[in-house]
């Protein structure tokens, strides 16, 4: 696995894909952050009459906003990471040879997801720049901030099992890159039907179902098990079906 994964890195660092994606992201999310910063500036010029100090409500109107954001931006950009994990094999022809190594099947897989989840998440952590600059300026709630960060990387940890899973069914990486969008944005706005048929079986499961409703709590601060759990499932899950997927490419290979 490890084999793997040191490969996988070095072609993210090795190719401009790494590179565009962060900076574009970083771009975007230095956006957001600006505009949080002048809405809050704004909010608490408004708010002077009641005295309120300046670091009231830093961590909730600018980070927790902040880390929401880039948890729409990572709905676009993740599949673009993960559309060549195994697309660019099939395509290259490599896929037969990497069947034919000493490594089980569950090893490459593993080594391909957990590189790809290292490379999120030094993203994720470039950002810590913004976040670490207000903190310099003012008093941040950094078990709020700590909170955000691991439920995203949760949260992208089952985006990432859903790219895995698209990317091992075709050869195109295009269509691999559409597919995994797609598959992500179902489980993201699939809790808004939820609120369609309120209160009911379905309704419940929909929102339980939604990858979004699960990073509320960390936004909020609360590091909630059953959350955590929920994420780490949902990707074991998607990992297994991947899994499957590759042994039945072998049987008809």
């Amino acid at each position: 696995m490890y084999s793997v994964y040191k490969k996988e890195m070095y072609l993210y660092f090795s190719s401009p894909i790494f590179y565009t994606v962060a900076f574009i992201f970083v771009l975007i999310n230095g956006f957001f952050f600006y505009n949080n910063i002048a809405y809050f500036s704004m909010m608490a010029a408004r708010m002077a009459q009641y005295q309120m100090s300046a670091g009231v409500g830093v961590s909730e109107m600018v980070v927790s906003p902040l880390l929401r954001e880039m948890g729409m931006i990572i709905l676009f950009i993740l599949p673009i990471l993960t559309m060549r994990l195994y697309s660019e094999e099939k395509a290259h022809g490599t896929i037969e040879l990497m069947f034919t190594y000493p490594l089980r099947d569950i090893e490459i897989l593993l080594g391909k997801f957990f590189a790809s989840l290292s490379v999120v998440t030094i993203i994720f952590l470039i950002t810590l720049i913004f976040v670490s600059l207000l903190g310099f300026m003012t008093t941040l709630d950094w078990g709020i901030v700590f909170s955000c960060y691991l439920g995203l990387i949760l949260m992208a940890s089952s985006f990432l099992s859903l790219g895995i899973f698209a990317s091992s069914l075709t050869k195109s990486q295009v269509i691999a890159a559409i597919s995994a969008f797609g598959l992500i944005l179902i489980f993201w706005i699939v809790g808004w039907f939820a609120t369609v048929i309120p209160n009911t079986v379905p309704g419940k499961v929909l929102q339980e179902l939604s990858l979004l409703s699960h990073l509320d709590s960390f936004l909020q601060g609360m590091i909630n098990l059953k959350d955590m759990a929920f994420y780490v499932f949902f990707s074991a899950f998607f990992l297994f079906v991947t899994l499957r997927t590759l042994e039945s490419h072998t049987w008809r290979g």
